[in-house]
């Protein structure tokens, strides 16, 4: 039997719907969530709406586990008979472990791959590894492939705001005083992604500051570089990516974008009512 060409891998935090994981042939390990000691299988065993509905409802901040070497290495040994060769990309080893134990269970197995740390994570991630999928369509070498994934991975953006204070401060990530004053305020902090991690660029007031603001950085951006593969994700805030889109839009006819959701498991830690503008430059 003739082996397949390229087996294309990534985790749950892509966010990449079962319709385009069937249509491109996707394989997805999910990342787990943790609710008062039971155990969920991102984007397999929670619905959106219920993922919200037992955050609101829980006293507890859920926790959140990588997929195990054991998962991995199941996928990976069932790969290699069908496969000559794997890439995986997977979201940015500076919010989880994923990325390495994916390196792992692929020697274990046995299975030659590359692995891509997206350095991001959701839609952007979604871009990377369907722009990899194109190439191949294209019939591009598996060399250049991956050198182009490398690149789009070096040249991501992602500037986040965080809707929800309270969760942060279920978290552990800012005291009681910081959760009172912020409230009191409406602070609304940027983050950034900088080389894969997740950090504090500027704190704003209100939401419409917040996005005034990213967009001013995004158009900065788009004046001075070249940009592609813009999209927006949110945790259960629709009528604000909703809005931020169209506002990116009217910057130029030449900007489309998408919408999707953040996963459960980033959400999570982020809170309800997050947002992320993402986007690749060069």
């Amino acid at each position: 039997m003739t082996k397949k060409k390229i087996a294309w891998v990534t985790d749950s935090v892509s966010c990449i719907t079962p319709q385009d994981s069937f249509k491109n042939n996707i394989h997805i390990v999910p990342l787990s969530i943790i609710f008062n000691e039971k155990v969920y299988k991102d984007g397999e065993d929670l619905t959106y709406d219920e993922f919200y509905s037992l955050l609101s409802e829980s006293s507890k901040t859920p926790t959140t586990s990588q997929p195990s070497v054991g998962e991995f290495v199941e996928l990976y040994t069932k790969l290699k008979e069908e496969y000559e060769f794997g890439i995986a990309v997977h979201v940015t080893s500076k919010v989880s472990g994923t990325y390495n134990t994916s390196i792992m269970a692929a020697e274990m197995a046995g299975f030659p791959m590359a692995h891509i740390d997206s350095k991001i994570g959701a839609k952007a991630q979604e871009y990377i590894i369907l722009e990899g999928i194109k190439l191949e369509k294209e019939g591009k070498s598996r060399e250049e492939i991956i050198q182009h994934l490398n690149h789009l991975s070096n040249s991501v953006r992602g500037l986040a705001v965080v809707g929800n204070l309270e969760q942060l401060h279920k978290s552990g990530r800012v005291s009681g005083a910081s959760l009172l004053i912020g409230n009191l305020l409406q602070i609304k902090p940027i983050l950034s992604f900088n080389g894969g991690a997740l950090g504090p660029l500027e704190k704003v007031r209100t939401v419409k500051k917040a996005e005034k603001r990213i967009i001013e950085l995004f158009l900065s951006s788009f004046t001075n570089k070249k940009v592609q593969g813009v999209s927006i994700c949110h945790s259960n805030n629709i009528s604000q990516a909703t809005r931020l889109k169209e506002h990116i839009e009217t910057i130029s006819s030449e900007i489309t974008l998408d919408i999707g959701d953040l996963s459960p498991v980033i959400s999570a830690h982020v809170g309800e009512s997050s947002f992320v503008l993402f986007w690749f430059e060069d």
